[in-house]
């Protein structure tokens, strides 16, 4: 029995994970456990593709990677959250948030509560009936509801697309891949395969230590990370201020073949994009195509630190590569 619920949990381990570091409810959080189920699912190796430049030589001669900006990488959905503002205004108008409630005269709270009590419609709407409710004719009515309406709108959808951009601000990551194999990585992320991947031993790293206790699985889905119900919990007890950092985890499932994993700092806690330490790689994996200069570059730099140095060959019959010691 006891075999079959750990089966179980392995083979969902990323949902239980999210649901286990980020639910809704901070009361729920069951962090620690949610960090050792991770721990017993991080891969052995995780691989870092590079283009031979400056800073990928730099960071392969010193031991570092970079931790980059998000609103630098190629996906334009990459650690953003997205809110339906109509929705969140109607949950909060509908308790009537103090400063709200300082701004308007009791007999028009009055009345609010009373309609919104039996009223299906949306709070904001209900909300400005009550406060047009003395305006005689039915037509200016209509016209102003519809002016404050669209202009409520469009401000709120401009806050809102600010804070999510600054947000994306507010984490430095790095991305890893489970795999060195991948056509398309070697391409999109090595130049064409002229570049090169480095090998990284992960289970090495003590968990106490950031590269391994921040370091997360992406989670692929169907449809981006949507933040309301969370947002509209700021002011409730149990709100949980890590539920917006599920935004760094969250992509495509168009980029489900990089199976990638990501060393991500959250919430400011880096200001700025900087340079990581890192283990020691445990091999280099040349890009087939690489240049005679950029491979001699490299073995010279792999011999000097005693890295195990590889390249990638193509298989002839299917689409397939294997690495080839140099």
């Amino acid at each position: 029995m006891a075999a079959n619920i750990t089966k179980k949990i392995n083979m969902n381990w990323k949902e239980n994970f999210v649901k286990w570091l980020f639910p809704l409810d901070a009361n729920q959080m069951r962090i620690e456990a949610a960090f050792l189920l991770k721990l017993q699912n991080l891969p052995k190796n995780l691989y870092k593709y590079r283009e031979v430049n400056e800073h990928s030589i730099n960071n392969l001669k010193s031991n570092t990677i970079w931790l980059a900006d998000p609103r630098t990488f190629n996906d334009p959905y990459d650690c953003s959250h997205f809110v339906d503002h109509m929705s969140l205004t109607d949950c909060l108008i509908r308790t009537l948030p103090q400063p709200l409630r300082n701004k308007l005269p009791s007999a028009i709270i009055e009345e609010f509560e009373r309609r919104i009590a039996d009223s299906s419609h949306s709070p904001y709407e209900v909300l400005l009936d009550v406060v047009f409710s003395a305006e005689p004719n039915t037509a200016v009515i209509n016209d102003a509801k519809k002016s404050v309406l669209a202009a409520f709108d469009s401000v709120m959808q401009k806050n809102l697309d600010r804070t999510a951009e600054a947000m994306k601000g507010g984490f430095k990551v790095c991305s890893f891949s489970e795999r060195n194999d991948s056509t398309l990585m070697w391409a999109h992320y090595a130049k064409y395969h002229t570049g090169f991947c480095i090998e990284y031993d992960i289970s090495a790293v003590n968990p106490a230590e950031f590269t391994s206790r921040f370091m997360y699985p992406v989670i692929y889905k169907d449809t981006p990370f949507e933040a309301t119900e969370n947002i509209s919990r700021v002011d409730m007890p149990g709100f949980n201020n890590l539920y917006l950092n599920l935004a760094a985890l969250i992509k495509s499932v168009d980029w489900a073949y990089e199976r990638e994993w990501r060393l991500i700092f959250a919430n400011g806690t880096l200001e700025n994009e900087q340079t990581w330490r890192m283990p020691k790689p445990t091999a280099v994996y040349l890009g087939s195509h690489i240049s005679k200069e950029n491979q001699s570059l490299l073995t010279t730099i792999c011999q000097k630190n005693f890295i195990p140095l590889f390249k990638m060959k193509h298989a002839r019959s299917t689409f397939a590569m294997t690495p080839t010691k140099v």
